[in-house]
């Protein structure tokens, strides 16, 4: 399942909440290696990108790598059930 994701400065990703850039990577993770590797019969020139092999891809990957790298740890479902048993077993 191939996807295309706009390429964003670093500013838009700045402005972007933390759960829109999870869904972005995400969308960057879905892109298809190559287009060698692809099912597509024509490649269209868009400006979205659609391949993992390609300078586009590699640059906003890193950007939005950055990006995250800044924001505050958002614990996961697993994290936060450790919490709440650690929490009730003090409390005993």
């Amino acid at each position: 399942m191939s996807s295309s994701v706009e390429p964003k400065s670093l500013e838009e990703l700045e402005a972007m909440h933390t759960g829109s850039l999870m869904n972005r990577r995400k969308a960057l993770l879905k892109c298809e290696e190559s287009f060698a590797l692809s099912d597509q019969v024509a490649q269209q020139s868009t400006g979205a990108i659609k391949f993992k092999n390609t300078p586009e891809w590699q640059r906003a990957y890193s950007d939005l790598k950055h990006v995250l790298s800044q924001r505050e740890n958002v614990p996961n479902k697993q994290e936060r059930k450790a919490i709440r048993q650690a929490a009730a077993k003090s409390r005993k």
